[in-house]
This record gives C-alpha cells, sequence and structure tokens, in this order.
C-alpha cells in the first residue's frame, strides 16, 4: 500500500517504506504538538511496518512519508517510541557500520556518540529522558538524523557503499550530489 498521511489524520495500519531519492527524507519534520488518539494510531502503525521488515531496528515517521518528529525503535530486546527527540547530551565516541531501510542493502560506517542522552515525549506527551549506549546509541542518532532530513549517507567517511543484495558498489560523492536537496517542511 503506498498510500500517504495529511499531517495525522488518514492512518492506515502498514505503510510503505520511502527510498532514497525521495524529497520527504531530506526535510526537516515537524513537531508533534497534537498527542491523541491518531497520535497513537500512527505510532502503532510505524511499530507495525517495522515489524513486517526483518532488516530494520527503526523506523522514523519521515520514511513513510510523514512529515513528524517521531521514531519507533525496535531493536537489541528494547522497543522505544520517541516523539519530539532532542539528544541534550553525548559523550565518547564510536565507529561502526550501519544501514537504513531507505537505502535498502547499502552500509556504510559512521562516526557517532557512544553515549546520548535523549530528551523526549511518550505517545500521551510525558516528558522523558533516557540514556543509552553502544549499539541502541548509535540507532537513537541514526533516527533522530533522519527527523532533521540527514541521511547515514551524509555521515560517512567510507568513498564507495557497496549494496549486500547485489555487490553494486556505489560513490558516496555521487550518492549525495545526486540527491535532491532538502525542503521545507510539509506535512503529506
Amino acid at each position: 500500500t503506498d498510500e500517504r498521511y495529511d499531517g495525522i489524520r488518514g492512518i492506515m495500519k502498514k505503510s510503505t517504506i520511502l527510498l532514497f531519492g525521495d524529497p520527504v527524507l531530506r526535510e526537516e519534520a515537524r513537531p508533534v504538538v497534537a498527542f491523541n488518539k491518531k497520535l497513537g494510531m500512527l505510532i502503532d502503525g510505524m511499530r507495525l511496518t517495522l515489524a513486517m521488515r526483518l532488516d530494520g531496528a527503526a523506523l522514523a515517521a519521515p520514511q513513510i512519508g510523514v512529515s513528524k518528529r517521531i521514531t519507533v525503535i525496535d531493536y537489541l530486546g528494547e522497543y522505544l517510541e520517541l516523539v519530539n527527540p532532542e539528544i541534550v547530551e553525548t559523550s565518547g565516541e564510536q565507529i561502526d557500520y550501519e544501514g537504513c531501510l531507505s537505502l535498502p542493502g547499502f552500509s556504510g560506517r559512521v562516526k557517532r556518540a557512544e553515549t546520548v542522552r535523549v530528551r523526549f515525549q511518550d505517545r500521551a506527551g510525558k516528558e522523558r529522558t533516557i540514556e543509552r549506549s553502544g549499539k541502541m546509541a548509535r540507532c537513537i542518532q541514526h533516527e533522530i538524523d533522519h527527523l532533521n532530513g540527514v541521511l547515514f549517507i551524509d555521515r560517512t567517511g567510507d568513498e564507495f557503499l557497496v549494496n549486500s543484495f547485489d555487490g553494486r558498489r556505489l560513490a558516496v560523492r555521487d550518492m549525495i550530489n545526486t540527491a535532491p536537496p532538502r525542503g521545507k517542511p510539509v506535512d503529506v
């Protein structure tokens, strides 16, 4: 199903994940201001969409065409729903490979903070703060990047990415140069 949302109206159960090249992936997502049943349905739909993928750890709302600051993470035995997340503190450094559901099969090495402290709201609007390290910290940073219109290819130090599915080798420089420019946030 390739239906889209108008903000948080018209919720679906399962969504199609947008692929690299879609301009929505380059937009800064808008903050969530209404904490209601429709928001809960959107988050539930995102969780379902993520659960249907065996190759993903997390999903940001822009990846399904929704310009809202929401991400769901189901990784390493922990499930998180982050609404309006903001990294408030970082420490340390790690370099590791990461991939993205919007760039299927591609991965690259990215430098990230080892530990992050994140302030966010839950689906009811209650403010919370968490601290995570290692791979979960990496995942959270990746997802917050999505909310800012940033993809891992913008942060990789690798010159080339190799697709694990078909062996294609692409120059990161060419991918970034051919990507559509970041636009103004738009609810789709």
